[in-house]
C-alpha cells in the first residue's frame, strides 16, 4: 500500500481557532460549509470573507481580538479549506449566494462584512445588491472598482487552460517551490514569525494536493477577470449612491490591488475612507496584524 503524503491529510485549523470550529449545511444550496464563530455574547455582527485560494484562517490574527466586541464569523467559502468541494462551476454568483445563505441560516442580521481580495470584491458587490442587509464594509486588498488589472505573471499563466493545471500540480514535487508561490502576496514573507511561516508552508502544500480546491481555484480564477470587467460600466454612479460606511485597507506594497483603485473608491463613495498600511503586501491582516487591528478598531468606533 502506498504511504499517504502528509499534505493529503485533512486541513487543520490555526491552533487558537480550533475551539471555534463549526459546520453548517446550507439549506437551499445543500453545501456543507466550515466556519469559525466567537463572541456570541456580543450583539453586533462581523462576517469575514477570505480571498481566492485562501481559507478562514487568513484572519487568524484578527479573529479573536475582534471577537472581544463583536459576534464574529469567519467562513471557508465553498470549494476551499474544509468546506465542501463539489465539482461544479464556481461562479462569483454562486459564492455570493452561499454567503447570503450563511446570513440567512445563521440568522446574522445587518453585519459588517470584512473581505480580503476576492472576499472584498464579493462583499462590495453584495453591498450594492443588498445594502439593506449590510451595516458596513471593510475591503482589504480588493474592491469591485478596478482601475487596472494587476494580476502577476504567475496568476496570468495559471489562467491558461491545461498550462495552469500543469504548473499547479507540478508544485507537488517541490514543497519549497509551493511555499515560494506565496512570496508575491507578502512584502516580506520571511519576516513573518516562524509559527506563521511553518503554518503557511504546510497550508499551501495542502492546497496543492487538494484536487477539489484546485478545481474551485481555476474555476473562479478564469471567471473573475471578465466578471469584474462586466461590472465596471456605470459602477461609478452605483458607488456614488452607496450610502454605506466603508473602509478600504491596502498594504503599501500590494502587487494585486492598486493604490489608485482604493483611493478611487474612497473618493466616489460618500462614506468611504482609504488607509494604507506600511511594510505590508496583499494580506496586511496577516503581515502587520497590530497595525491592521488599530486601523480597523479605530474605524469601527463609528458604530459604537
Amino acid at each position: 500500500m502506498t504511504k499517504k503524503n502528509v499534505y493529503q491529510d485533512s486541513m487543520q485549523p490555526w491552533p487558537e481557532l480550533n475551539p471555534f470550529s463549526k459546520r453548517i449545511t446550507l439549506s437551499s444550496l445543500g453545501v456543507d460549509l466550515f466556519y469559525y464563530e466567537a463572541g456570541l455574547e456580543n450583539p453586533n455582527k462581523i462576517v469575514l470573507i477570505h480571498g481566492l485560494g485562501d481559507e478562514a484562517d487568513t484572519w487568524r490574527h484578527a479573529f479573536l481580538p475582534l471577537a472581544k466586541a463583536y459576534h464574529i464569523f469567519s467562513l471557508d467559502l465553498p470549494g476551499f479549506g474544509r468546506s465542501q468541494k463539489a465539482k461544479r462551476d464556481y461562479s462569483i454568483e454562486f459564492l455570493e449566494a452561499a454567503t447570503l445563505e450563511v446570513l440567512d441560516d445563521l440568522e446574522i442580521k445587518n453585519p459588517i462584512l470584512i473581505g480580503s481580495s476576492l472576499g472584498a470584491i464579493i462583499a462590495h458587490h453584495l453591498a450594492l445588491l443588498h445594502s439593506d442587509r449590510v451595516r458596513g464594509l471593510i475591503l482589504v486588498g480588493g474592491a469591485l472598482m478596478q482601475t487596472e488589472n494587476k494580476l502577476n505573471l504567475s496568476m496570468r499563466l495559471m489562467q491558461i487552460p491545461h498550462l495552469g493545471e500543469w504548473l499547479y500540480t507540478r508544485l507537488r514535487k517541490d514543497p519549497q517551490a509551493a511555499f515560494d508561490t506565496l512570496k508575491g502576496f507578502y512584502y516580506d514573507i520571511n519576516g513573518l514569525p516562524l509559527e506563521d511561516r511553518d503554518f503557511l508552508f504546510t497550508r499551501v502544500n495542502k492546497r496543492v494536493w487538494d484536487d477539489g480546491q484546485k478545481y474551485a481555484y481555476f474555476s473562479i480564477l478564469r471567471n473573475l477577470t471578465q466578471w469584474v470587467k462586466s461590472k465596471q460600466p456605470n459602477l461609478t454612479n452605483k458607488l456614488a449612491a452607496l450610502n454605506l460606511p466603508t473602509l478600504v485597507v491596502r498594504g503599501e506594497h500590494d502587487q494585486l490591488f492598486s493604490q489608485e483603485s482604493g483611493m478611487e473608491v474612497a473618493q466616489i463613495q460618500p462614506h468611504a475612507q482609504f488607509h494604507q498600511i506600511e511594510d505590508a503586501g496583499h494580506l496586511p491582516h496577516q503581515e502587520k496584524p497590530s497595525d491592521f487591528l488599530m486601523v480597523v478598531n479605530n474605524w469601527l468606533k463609528i458604530f459604537q
